[in-house]
Parts: structure tokens; sequence; C-alpha cells
């Protein structure tokens, strides 16, 4: 037999340092897939270097054989244990690594054919069954065979777990470690067919570029600015992990005012801020020693996932990160505070699938009050939002098809004539099963669904059937105002269908006002623009509801046929001196643009009396009434109007 040739192997070598850098350099080496792959590529290079060792001292017929037996035991011994880490990294793929490591059974058989081959290499000191040397040249002995007996095994077995976990692994990263298998089954082929020929170390640095360019791309699931993994790799794994069963926790981080930051800070700066909070966020887990994976999902959203065998660290983790995010952040001089609302989850315990974990991810920082502390999933408040959340879109249809949805009514009082003169419809929805349900849970559900057509339509001719009852018309309300989604703004053929709705109950276009939030003003979308024209040219009068909650853009404001604007109750629940300068300002500003005013969220008589002098011309709040079903409102305004029990109020 002629001399081996090791430029194959150095070749390798070379080949497995640059996918090392390479997953360095691109920040590929946190989580425990990425960490199980470059063990792999580590445990390749360390065999390659073995083989080398053994196939030089060979070619030099190194006079001490027990050397040679050595590198050569050394060598086998590291390249057999490629396969069960290779079955690792698949598992660890399909994230069910946790999983399968919760069961100690499982465990013992994946383990147990490499134990095998360490113990027959072993044996092999003193009984020569795998491998000798005769006359200082090495052979190969009766039960060289179980080595690659072993390895085919683990390749068996990771092809059988392929194809029944397919579903848990994307086309193409099956496709990548499918190729793996003829990879490391051609070498027993090319060993029988020509010995010297060094391919066992290539074959496996051959697959694991196959995986470096396929499976292992930082594009895919890095975010650039934090460092951390992108949304699509957050949902992919936890998708995984409800499919399977493992047992997480979720660290769950919104910044509530992400966007104020934004907007104050600017794009770079913006990144500096996330960079630092990341940077926090990395540190707490590193300190905890939780080894969760972090995520950043955009719009200020951070995650951390820890596995089950770390859940005891959860609840120290999520205290020491809103700790750390507590301390001001300084940007170029600048101290920043940041609201970081935090809640600590337990899947699938306190959060049982998928779509509810990121329907409640998606805004509780907005629905679940800021106290500075970590909210627990497990507390009774979130654990009924996160139950509606996953039961929503089945609410809202048992709500379609059995009337669940119901109009309420809130008086508008008119400062200049000293009554009521509208109201506003407000949408409730009352489940037979779970009670009362909040707009601020089934509004969003319903746009997401598209489902918010259909209820946008039973609101409106449910008020344009009230607008003609005779009830209605002893009333002497001028008109109802109706509020308007973002969705129903933008859709196709709205002015037709509203004005349709209306002609079939001979609701007049003065009768009805329809309400747009700010956030919808700020689309400049020539859909909605077109819909709003021509309503407004129909004879319909428009409402911007929450005045003063978002960043508005006054000129597309001016832009819009606007009535009637109705500041936020934000103006009255902050009344400094400040704040009183900024109200003064508005109002003027409103009035020089011939639009009146409706004040919300007015409770007391001393609220309404001070809006009343700044001449604002309307005030709604629970002062008069709360919003109430149609039978409360009709008595309500028949007897309210009857009697003049409000102050009078002094116009300046």
């Amino acid at each position: 037999m002629g001399e081996k040739l090791i430029q194959v192997d150095v070749v390798s070598l070379f080949i497995l340092a640059m996918i090392l850098i390479s997953q360095f350099s691109r920040k590929m080496s946190r989580g425990t897939t990425n960490k199980i792959f470059i063990t792999l590529v580590v445990i390749t290079l360390l065999s390659g270097c073995a083989d080398i060792w053994a196939v030089t001292l060979d070619n030099m017929k190194y006079p001490d054989l027990g050397v040679r037996q050595l590198s050569h035991f050394i060598f086998l011994m590291i390249y057999n244990t490629i396969p069960p880490f290779f079955l690792m990294y698949v598992i660890s793929l399909s994230s069910a690594w946790a999983k399968i490591t919760a069961h100690k059974a499982t465990c013992t058989l994946l383990i147990l054919p490499y134990t095998a081959v360490i113990v027959l290499l072993i044996l092999n000191f003193s009984t020569g069954c795998v491998f000798s040397f005769e006359n200082g040249v090495f052979v190969s002995q009766q039960l060289s065979f179980m080595t690659f007996l072993v390895a085919g095994v683990y390749l068996i077995v990771t092809g059988v777990y392929l194809i029944r976990f397919h579903k848990l692994i994307s086309k193409r990263e099956t496709l990548a470690l499918f190729l793996m298998i003829p990879l490391m089954g051609g070498v027993v082929i090319v060993r029988l067919l020509a010995p010297e020929t060094m391919v066992m170390v290539f074959s496996t640095t051959a697959g694991l570029l196959i995986f470096s360019v396929m499976i292992q791309r930082p594009e895919k699931i890095i975010d650039s600015i934090t460092g951390l993994n992108k949304y699509i790799a957050y949902a992919d794994v936890m998708k995984k992990n409800f499919l399977v069963g493992n047992r997480v926790c979720i660290i769950l981080i919104n910044i509530a005012n992400y966007s104020s930051l934004y907007k104050m800070l600017g794009y770079d700066k913006t990144r500096a801020l996330l960079r630092t909070v990341s940077r926090r966020i990395l540190e707490q887990n590193r300190i905890a020693k939780s080894h969760g994976t972090a995520y950043y999902l955009e719009q200020g959203k951070f995650r951390l996932v820890i596995n089950s065998y770390n859940l005891g660290t959860a609840d120290k983790v999520a205290q020491l990160i809103n700790e750390a995010l507590c301390e001001p952040v300084t940007i170029e001089k600048s101290e920043l505070s940041i609201m970081a609302c935090i809640c600590a989850a337990r899947c699938p315990e306190d959060i049982s699938s998928f779509r509810s974990l990121m329907a409640f991810g998606a805004d509780f920082h907005l629905k679940l009050p800021y106290k500075g502390e970590v909210i627990r999933a497990d507390e009774s408040t979130v654990k009924r939002m996160v139950s509606l959340l996953s039961d929503v879109d089945d609410i809202i249809d048992r709500a379609i098809a059995n009337h669940g949805f119901h109009v309420y009514y809130q008086p508008i009082y008119s400062v200049e004539k000293k009554k009521f003169i509208s109201a506003e419809a407000l949408l409730r929805l009352i489940d037979e099963n779970k009670g009362f349900i909040s707009p601020e849970v089934f509004i969003p559900a319903a746009e997401k669904s598209g489902a918010i057509h259909k209820i946008g339509d039973i609101v409106l001719e449910e008020v344009c059937r009230f607008i003609a009852s005779e009830d209605c018309k002893k009333l002497g309300l001028e008109y109802i105002e109706i509020n308007l989604s973002v969705s129903q703004c933008m859709r196709s053929g709205l002015s037709e269908h509203i004005l349709k709705i209306m002609n079939k109950y001979g609701v007049t276009p003065d009768q009805i006002n329809l309400e747009i939030t700010e956030s919808a003003a700020s689309y400049d979308q020539n859909v909605m623009t077109d819909n709003l024209n021509q309503l407004n040219s129909a004879g319909i009068s428009f409402s911007l509801d929450d005045y003063g909650t978002g960043y508005s853009n006054m000129y597309r404001i001016a832009a819009l046929p606007l009535k009637i604007v109705k500041l936020d109750k934000s103006f009255v629940n902050n009344q400094n001196s400040k704040m009183m300068t900024i109200l003064h300002n508005t109002v003027r500003m409103i009035k020089d643009l011939n639009m009146e005013i409706v004040v919300e969220g007015i409770e007391t008589e001393d609220m309404v009396k001070k809006f009343s002098d700044l001449q604002c011309d309307f005030i709604q709040g629970f002062y008069f009434s709360k919003p109430v079903p149609q039978a409360e409102f009709v008595l309500f305004i028949e007897r309210s109007n009857q009697n003049a029990r409000f102050p009078e109020t002094k116009r300046t």
C-alpha cells in the first residue's frame, strides 16, 4: 500500500477555518443551533488535525507503535463524534432539542452507539480488534466496520427523523441536511476502493460548507442593527415550540415610548439606542446564566426565549432586565428614559398557542398599565386577556352570527344651546360565554381578519334604524357620530356602500357624522381621500377623534373635509400651566380653521365650566352619562332636555 495523501485534509482544515471565521464575524455564535454547528465544525477540524498526525506518522513509519496507535485512536474517537452531533444539529433545527433531552431513555439510546464505539476503540489497545500494525504498516481488522456501522445508524436515525418531522424544518434546510447523508455514506465506498485517499474529513467538511451556505444565513435571521435574531427567526422557533410541545419561558419586552423616542432622536440615534438596549438584555441574560436566545422584532419589541432546562432563572433574568432598562440611556450626552414594559410568560402554561402569543405580545404595553414592574402572565388580568386573544376570532364570528354586537350611545352636550343635540354611537361586544369584551381587544382583531367591514355595517344599519325611528325623532337630535376604522376608510367603494344603507332607512346626510381617528388621518392614501371627499360631497360631515394623542400633520388635517375636532381626554387630565398654554393655542388654531370642538373625558362640573369658558362647542363625558343602550339613552335625553340643570357658562 502506498503512502496516504494528506493534501485533501489540509484543504479541509482551511475550509473549516473559514467557516468558523464566517460564523463569528456574522454574529452566528448565539443560540443552541449555532453552538451545535460551531461544535460540529470544531470537531471536524480536530479530527482533520488528528488524521494528518496519524497519517504523517504512518508515512514516516514512525518506530514507536504506541504513539501511532494513540494517534489513530484519537482520530477515530473524534471522527465518530460527528454523526451524533449531526443528529443533534438536526434536532436543534426543529426546536425539539429540549423535548428530546427531557426523556432520559431517549438520550441513553442516542448516546449508546457512540459509547459502544469508544469502548471498542479502548479495547483495541489490548485486542487489536479494530486496527493493528503488521510489520509497521497500519491494517484494518475484522471489527473496523463497526465504526462505519455506528455512523450509518446515526445517519439512518437522522434520515428517519427528517422524514418524520419534515414540517418542523424548511425545504431548503431539509435539502441541505439530506445532502450530508450521501456525502458521509460515500466515505465507505471510497475507503474500500481507494484506501490511500483521505476523504472522511473532507466529505464532512463539504457537508458543513453546504450548511453554512444554505442554513446558517445571518441575513435571514440576524438583525443588522442589534445583532439579535429577527422576527422571522422568533416566529419560526415559537411555532415549532408550540407544535412540538416544548416548555419555554418568554420574556416579552416592549418599549412603550419607542415611537416618541424615534421621532425625537431620528434614525441614526435610535439605532444607537436599540444597540444599548440589546447589550443590556444580553448582559443580564449572561449574568443570570439563563442561556436564553434574544430576538428583536422591530418597533422597540424584544424577546428572550429560555428553554425548559433553565426555566428556574426566568424570573431572575426578567427582574434583572427590568432593573437594567430602568437606568437612563445616554445618547450623545443626552439622558433618555425608557419605558420598558416587561412580561414573563411560560408556554404553554400561560399562553397556549402561537396565535395568542403574537396577538398578546404585539400591544400588551398598551392594554396593561405601566407600573415599572415585571408583569406575570399568570396574573388573572393577563390570563383573561390572553384567553380572549386566543378565541377572539371565534368570538367575533359568533357575535356576528348571534347578534352579540350592541350599539351604545353617549350624549354630547352643546355649550351654546345648553342641551344635548348629538351622541356618539359606540360598539359593545357581549359574548354569551366570555361576557363583555373590550373594543381594545376585538377591534384590532377584526381589522386584521377583515371582519371590521361586517361589524361596520352592523353599526351603520343599527344607527340608521334608530335615526329613522319615532323615538329618535322626538328627541330633537341633530346627528349621530359613527366611528370609521382605518380599514374601513381605505375600503374601495365605501362612499357608495354607506349612502346605500342610509337611503334604505331614509336617513339624510346631515343626520350622520363620521369619526376618523388621528392615526387614520395620517394615512395619505388615495382611496381614503377619495372616499372622504365623495362622502363630504354628499353632505356627510366628519370629526377627527382623539386629537392630541399622536403627532399630527397639520397640513394633512387642514386638507381633510373636517367639521369637528375632538380633543382627547389627555387635555382634560393634565392641567398644568404648560398644558393650559398648549390647550389655549390649540383651541384658537382649530377655531381659526372654522372647525368646531368637542372635549372628551369630562367628569366634573368644574371641567364643564372651564372648557365652556374656553369656547369649546361640545362636551362629552361621564359627568353627563356613560355610553348606554338605546332605550336608556332615549330616557336620558328626554329627561335631561326637559330640565335645564347645567350651570350658566360665560363666553369669553
